[in-house]
């Protein structure tokens, strides 16, 4: 996982500009990706630059907007000409505004459900970027009057079942084009995805320009080498990083 070299294809790997950093550079891995791929992929989000027309609602439900996926979620959805409605805490409130949220609700609010329904009754698209089984019945509720789509990350898809309401789960592994499988063979499979493969070219080759548009999560640079991976791994389980990318530096 930590190797210094990897073997990938040419296409499905970018050059970074001169004015990001490496540090920088690796917040568009994983996190940008699964942004990508729900948005484009799953939600019909028009491509940057695609004459394709706007729908008739442009609302777009983020929840948990301060992970870094959800952070790229944002501001991909703004630069579609989407209003985009969040969740998060109070003091990460100015910190999803200042990348494009239109309106932050604290989830911790017992009213947030409602208030949100009550604001904006017709959203039909929802990127759960946490992905627990109460965030995910959260996104199917808003989405319910308008039959929609809910975007998860983990397999929490019968948690949210609602009537008329899809729940979509995602693995960025499908944009690699090739098939997987976990903990074979006892595991579940799955079969390559040829679409999302295309789609992950597509990204990293206008990535570039992109980010110029696209700006990376805050980080917070971890020194000290392999040495320091785990205790920064520790602090993740701990929710101890809130706001922000932690980036172990391995030179």
């Amino acid at each position: 996982a930590f190797a210094e070299y990897l073997k990938v294809p040419s296409d499905l790997a970018w050059r970074p500009p001169p004015t990001v950093s490496h540090q920088q550079a690796a917040t568009y891995g994983i996190s940008a990706v699964t942004a990508m791929q729900a948005l484009y992929t799953k939600l019909d989000v028009p491509w940057p630059g695609s004459n394709s027309p706007m729908p008739t609602n442009s609302t777009i439900l983020v929840y948990a907007g301060s992970t870094a996926a959800s952070l790229f979620a944002i501001q991909l959805a703004k630069l579609a000409g989407y209003a985009v409605v969040t969740t998060c805490s109070p003091h990460n409130f100015d910190l999803v505004k200042s990348y494009g949220a239109d309106a932050v609700y604290d989830y911790h609010s017992p009213s947030a459900l409602e208030d949100i329904k009550k604001d904006y009754p017709y959203i039909d698209r929802a990127f759960d970027g946490i992905s627990l089984k109460e965030s995910t019945k959260f996104c199917s509720s808003v989405v319910e009057k308008s039959g929609g789509k809910v975007i998860v990350l983990l397999d929490t898809v019968k948690a949210g079942k609602r009537p008329g309401v899809e729940i979509i789960h995602i693995l960025m592994y499908t944009l690699l084009g090739e098939s997987f499988a976990f903990f074979k063979p006892i595991g579940p499979s799955f079969e390559a995805v040829p679409s999302d493969r295309e789609a992950l070219v597509k990204f990293y080759k206008s990535l570039p320009e992109l980010v110029e548009k696209v700006r990376p999560p805050l980080i917070e640079v971890v020194p000290g080498g392999f040495g320091s991976l785990l205790g920064a791994l520790d602090l993740l389980r701990k929710k101890k990083v809130s706001g922000k990318k932690l980036i172990v530096d391995l030179a």
